[in-house]
């Protein structure tokens, strides 16, 4: 829109609506104020043209124009502006509008020496650039603060390459004498495992002649964990770090070659005098890594780690062990053995309930599954399939009042968020809602969550009633967004709308802009090289963001999976997430009960996505009024790879 069909709309809207006798502005008033707001950031550095001027009054009172006076401000960082850039730093503190700013302000600071207004306009950041900056300025004016070296320790001991800017307070701390062995070794370590490897060679500079050898062994080890089978070349000089090198290599090494690293292990024991924390770190790890894989040994490693830590992940993969061999009798002193609090979990308790089943204790096996039934669960539909009986999904909705959503609606961060929303900027949403977040009570939180919901900012609503620990709020958690695409996609490409729904649910929470990290995109997350091969020609990423595209794609691919895996959903909702051909590998070769074969998925990811998608797709089968036979069909359904065939 031209800046004369801006003013045209604006006058056109005062001569119609009388606007200055209502408190609440006209949806008119704003689309003519977002269009102003639009013009205005195209020209934010002219704030002193007559075009700029007249535009800034159309938006007076208008929740983005702190927008517009940031970039302005940002155009011209200078002294001169000083008094205006201090004012609008100290009004929007802590907000999305403060770090952009302050962060060139603080540049600017920076590149003139003016240390007194650096200091004073410093707030604690992420950014190592400006943080050590603050520290070399606090270290001028006081050059023995031991405070400040403390804070200088913590800025050098970490696993990555610091900033050239941090070398000035790092020299000063090293002549100070806090650079010790000790501190360097730290810094390898981080570098070594998890860190940056590229800082070893430096880090090996630093350290007494003596010790320059464990630098070699750690970067060796981290490039190649099987070179902690050459124990011979592992003088056991300083047996202790030596150690701490082969236990890292070994818990790497135990993924790839478990033959190898069993007998590596078996030759580090009579050549050093390890320690129990060793030898725990070491077991937990073989443990873990051998139940996955279902080896010979796994039993064994599981019995040498210290089971009275309430280590979740290591019960998990120790249940998993047995329940794959169903040794019932096992599974149920296994749970005996596990701390309360995870014997007290659904999953365990869904799995004592299953092992009383199946060794005739009935009587304790109903008490088990008619509890769980209760709960609004994965485990909970389970149980409740083993009863016969409807899951339990009740819609408790969120009691508030009108005054309460007003209150929040009004806030002035809300208010952003919210014309944010309208414009689709939602990354510039999301900051200003997380901001809100941070100053609301609890209460408040689920009143936001409400407001988010009738905006139909669906993801924000669901993240805000789980964040908040309510869960009851069914049709807001569980909301039939995207109705039309998504069950009309689903008509079309014969997929279950309620499994559609929960794919959808579990993807993006109907975020239609998320993208991760593998690059999957939009409402479904389809991979683009998932819809190139679904449309058999180019595609563009973009396009993927459009809901109508991407539900189209995405049922698509519901429907080709379940051709790939004979019409069995279950299969087909692990192949969405993990891929087919890796979930064919997965399936055992005799035939196994599929409450089993989903506990024992190799990824967590996957594995905790399997269940979720399930769950979700009872409700969502509620949700549209069907009649579910999901869990019942679960409760009889065995897998194995000649179903396949």
């Amino acid at each position: 829109m031209t800046y004369k069909s801006i003013l045209a709309l604006f006058f056109l809207v005062i001569s119609s609506a009388n606007y200055a006798e209502t408190e609440v502005q006209s949806e008119e008033t704003r689309v003519m104020q977002r269009e102003a707001f639009k013009a205005l950031e195209r020209i934010a550095n002219k704030p002193t043209s007559a075009r700029y001027k007249e535009l800034r009054k159309l938006i007076e009172g208008y929740p983005l124009e702190p927008y517009i006076e940031q970039k302005s401000l940002l155009a011209f960082p200078y002294l001169s502006n000083q008094q205006k850039i201090e004012n609008f730093l100290e009004k929007y503190r802590s907000t999305p509008l403060d770090w952009p700013l302050r962060k060139k302000w603080l540049n600017y600071l920076a590149n003139k020496n003016l240390a007194e207004l650096y200091i004073s306009n410093y707030k604690p950041t992420s950014n190592a650039e400006l943080s050590c900056q603050n520290l070399e300025f606090q270290l001028d004016k006081s050059p023995n603060n031991t405070q400040l070296f403390d804070e200088i320790t913590k800025m050098w001991i970490v696993g990555q390459s610091q900033p050239s800017e941090c070398d000035a307070i790092f020299n000063a701390w090293h002549k100070a004498g806090y650079r010790t062995q000790d501190r360097i070794w730290q810094r390898l370590v981080l570098a070594a495992d998890g860190g940056n490897h590229t800082l070893i060679p430096y880090l090996k500079k630093l350290l007494d002649p003596d010790y320059q050898y464990l630098a070699d062994l750690w970067l060796k080890v981290r490039r190649s964990p099987s070179y902690v089978s050459r124990l011979s070349l592992f003088p056991a000089k300083y047996s202790e770090k030596e150690l701490q090198i082969l236990a890292y290599g070994l818990t790497r090494l135990i993924w790839r070659d478990q033959e190898l690293a069993l007998k590596t292990w078996q030759a580090l024991i009579k050549k050093y005098k390890v320690g129990y924390e060793v030898e725990q770190k070491v077991a937990r790890k073989f443990a873990v890594a051998l139940a996955i894989r279902d080896h010979q040994k796994a039993q064994e490693w599981l019995e040498k780690v210290d089971h009275s830590k309430p280590d979740e992940e290591l019960y998990r993969w120790h249940l998993a062990h047995v329940l794959k061999q169903q040794k019932w009798q096992n599974v149920l002193e296994l749970i005996d053995l596990a701390p309360t609090e995870i014997a007290n979990e659904f999953s365990f308790q869904y799995w004592q309930g299953r092992a009383f089943g199946e060794i005739d204790t009935k009587e304790n096996a109903l008490q088990r599954f008619d509890y769980l039934s209760k709960q609004r669960h994965y485990y909970g539909f389970l149980a409740s399939a083993k009863l016969s009986k409807k899951p339990s999904i009740k819609d408790v909705p969120l009691d508030f009042t009108v005054e309460q959503l007003a209150v929040i609606g009004n806030l002035p961060a809300a208010q952003r968020a919210y014309e944010f929303l309208q414009l689709e900027r939602f990354t510039s949403a999301r900051r200003e809602w997380f901001y809100l977040q941070s100053t609301l009570s609890n209460e408040q939180k689920l009143v936001s969550a409400v407001l988010a919901n009738s905006w139909g900012w669906h993801d924000r609503a669901i993240f805000g009633f789980s964040n908040t620990g309510y869960l009851d709020d069914i049709k807001r958690r569980f909301p039939l967004a995207y109705r039309e695409q998504l069950l009309g996609q689903s008509n079309k490409h014969k997929v279950d709308p309620a499994w559609t729904f929960a794919i959808t649910r579990r993807e993006s929470s109907f975020m239609t802009d998320a993208s991760s990290g593998a690059g999957a995109k939009g409402l479904m997350q389809l991979l683009p090289s998932t819809a190139r091969y679904l449309a058999k020609k180019k595609v563009k990423t973009s396009v993927l963001f459009d809901p109508d595209t991407n539900a189209e794609f995405g049922t698509q691919y519901l429907s080709y999976l379940m051709d790939k895996m004979n019409n069995n959903s279950v299969l087909a909702t692990a192949s969405y997430n993990a891929g087919w051909r890796r979930v064919r590998q997965w399936l055992p070769d005799e035939g196994l009960p599929v409450d089993i074969w989903i506990e024992t998925i190799p990824y967590k990811e996957t594995r905790n996505y399997v269940k979720a998608v399930l769950a979700y797709r009872e409700i969502y089968a509620s949700r549209l009024g069907q009649d579910s036979e999901l869990f019942k069909d679960l409760a009889k359904m065995q897998v194995d790879r000649k179903f396949l065939n």
